[in-house]
């Protein structure tokens, strides 16, 4: 400061002076010392003058470092009062956090021990639930072995049942054959009686035919002769043997058409009889009852367009 750099040029005078009134009084016939020391006192004086001056300067940067220092602290302060602060507001922030998640976490165990509560009844339930069936089930192990045997023998049964009815069904299917080999040899034979009629049919008419128009040249000749009556005579009886031959040809028509008929009766009885011993059983009485309400006239339509497709 200017008061101190004062003070220190104060002291080099004074030492200067001392220094001088020194060498005064101190004469020496020898000037050439004296000379020396004053120009000794001169150099330390100015060193110490540079010494003083670079001492002032550091001084006086020492002082503007310690106020850059001061307001760099004050600075300092504030931050770390408003990091204080901050970190106040963050604890208790932090703390109200933590009360909420405490609190979360007490209703989450609370639901959670509730839960496995009810969980637990409704488990212990369930197993009570299921000692009490599998009770049951022991009880009722003996009456369950006694119906799968009993099964188990029906089933040995129906086995049984079903191999006699596989038996049966060959031989009534055999039987079938046989009967319609014996059918369609019949219908063949009939066709060719009905045939064989036919033609004789057709022959008569054609005599008859000729009978009639010889019957009316007989009548145009009426009167010429006792040969002519005897000729009408023999026309005449020749008339009613045809007609007779027809009446016997129609007879013999509607027999074979009865014994045909009948035939196909046997058939359907013989097939009805089969089916129902077939499905007498519980499992097929639904097939045998269909059969059953069919009439016998459907069942002879069924099989005369059945044999018509077929020839």
């Amino acid at each position: 400061s200017p008061a101190k750099r004062l003070s220190s040029r104060k002291v080099a005078r004074n030492l200067h002076q001392s220094a001088a009134l020194t060498m005064d009084t101190l004469q020496d016939p020898a000037p050439d010392p004296v000379e020396c020391m004053e120009e000794d006192i001169a150099d330390k004086v100015v060193f110490l003058e540079k010494r003083v001056s670079e001492l002032e300067k550091d001084t006086a940067a020492n002082g503007e470092q310690h106020s850059r220092l001061r307001q760099e602290n004050l600075q300092l302060v504030h931050r770390a009062n408003a990091l204080e602060e901050q970190l106040k507001e963050q604890e208790l922030r932090a703390c109200e956090v933590a009360l909420e998640e405490a609190r979360r976490h007490r209703e989450l165990v609370c639901k959670m021990e509730r839960e496995r509560s009810i969980e637990v009844e409704s488990l212990q339930a369930r197993l009570q639930q299921l000692d009490e069936e599998n009770g049951e089930l022991r009880s009722c192990t003996p009456c369950l072995k006694a119906n799968i045997e009993r099964l188990e023998e029906e089933k040995q049964k129906l086995l049984d049942e079903i191999e006699e009815l596989s038996l049966r069904l060959s031989d009534e299917q055999e039987n079938r054959r046989k009967l319609g080999d014996r059918l369609s040899h019949e219908r063949h034979q009939f066709q060719r009686d009905k045939e064989a009629t036919q033609e004789l049919i057709e022959d008569l008419r054609k005599q008859l035919e000729h009978l009639q128009l010889f019957k009316l040249e007989a009548e145009q000749r009426r009167g010429r002769g006792h040969s002519v009556g005897l000729q009408e005579y023999n026309s005449r009886t020749r008339e009613s043997e045809l007609e007779q031959e027809v009446r016997r040809l129609k007879q013999d028509n509607r027999t074979l058409k009865e014994q045909n008929d009948e035939l196909n009766g046997q058939i359907i009885n013989l097939s009805i009889q089969g089916a129902k011993n077939l499905f007498s059983t519980s499992f097929s009485e639904s097939l045998a009852a269909e059969i059953s309400s069919v009439s016998r006239d459907e069942l002879m339509d069924a099989i005369q367009k059945q044999e018509e497709i077929n020839f």
